[in-house]
């Protein structure tokens, strides 16, 4: 504690000294608390072998989005591919046949100027046979920087986009959220839709993801394709990332 001679705290000096504590705590608080809360308990596992478009609960948009599973190419997934922001590594699944691990991308829509190859690979498991699972990096991007690209062959391909990060600095503003114990319920799709609309560019999936070990064999699988199917609708355009869960 700073004290004059006389051994009083100097009113100046005090004022500098709060001064700085007022400005430094406001420029650090720039965090906000959500109110959102789930609104069902307990929560119940969507019944995914039925139309979503007959739920009154899902709106129309993600719907359509989940129901997508009859597209050639699903579960397109984006994640970080570098510590700079200036990578993006592109995932999917074709179900039929593997096609192409190539995807053409710019900063044009519908006009791609550079293009990645990737590989791809599948598994079993018990009874489980995995669909093509693609992965593509795609590197030399720029900052802050909106991105077309194209996944797939002909009437089978399929288009999306994604922003790259600013570049790092003390001062960068950034917004990003934190899902947790997500699973397949109707709160977690409450939960998606209200990510969806913070505008946030990142999101970190921290475990329990698809809550397959309630089942057994091959439909561990199948539980992984829902939910792979379930957050495409948000990791498309979002970098994600999350925890890898392994079944032995």
């Amino acid at each position: 504690m700073l004290v004059t001679s006389g051994g009083q705290f100097p009113s100046f000096h005090f004022l500098i000294i709060l001064f700085i504590i007022v400005t430094t705590v406001r420029s650090g608080s720039a965090r906000i608390t959500s109110t959102f809360t789930r609104s069902e308990w307990p929560s119940t596992d969507i019944p995914w072998i039925m139309k979503l478009l007959q739920f009154q609960r899902v709106t129309m948009s993600t719907a359509k989005a989940l129901y997508a599973v009859k597209l050639p190419s699903i579960e397109v997934h984006i994640t970080q591919g570098d510590y700079d922001g200036k990578a993006v590594i592109i995932t999917w699944v074709t179900t039929d046949e593997p096609g192409s691990s190539k995807v053409l991308y710019g900063t044009l829509e519908k006009k791609y100027d550079f293009s990645a190859e990737g590989n791809v690979t599948n598994y079993t498991f018990s009874n489980y046979s995995s669909g093509y699972i693609h992965h593509c990096l795609v590197h030399g991007l720029e900052h802050d920087t909106k991105y077309y690209y194209k996944i797939g062959d002909g009437g089978s391909s399929r288009e999306f986009w994604f922003q790259t990060p600013p570049k790092i600095d003390p001062d960068t503003s950034y917004t990003f959220g934190i899902i947790g114990d997500l699973g397949q319920t109707y709160n977690s799709l409450s939960t998606l839709e209200h990510y969806m609309q913070s505008g946030a560019q990142t999101v970190l999936f921290v475990g329990d993801l698809s809550y397959a070990d309630r089942y057994e064999f091959n439909d561990v699988g199948v539980r992984w394709d829902s939910w792979g199917r379930f957050v495409s609708e948000v990791l498309h355009i979002s970098h994600g990332f999350g925890l890898l869960e392994i079944m032995k």
